[in-house]
């Protein structure tokens, strides 16, 4: 199992459905969960001023 990063802009910040697929970035794989969750808080940190912004982990089989 390996996890990736996504991250963009969303119409609603805590629903990863609402993603506008024109700012998707994806990151990884990753092997370890750890390794993925450093990257999504760095993407996190890094706009922390925009709150439409999120990126999630998510497991690729």
């Amino acid at each position: 199992m390996s996890f990736l990063v996504i991250d963009g802009e969303h119409k609603d910040p805590n629903d990863i459905s609402t993603l506008d697929q024109s700012s998707k970035k994806e990151y990884g794989p990753f092997d370890t969960e750890a390794e993925a969750d450093d990257v999504c808080k760095g993407l996190i940190q890094r706009n922390i001023d925009n709150y439409y912004h999120r990126a999630w982990v998510i497991k690729k089989d």
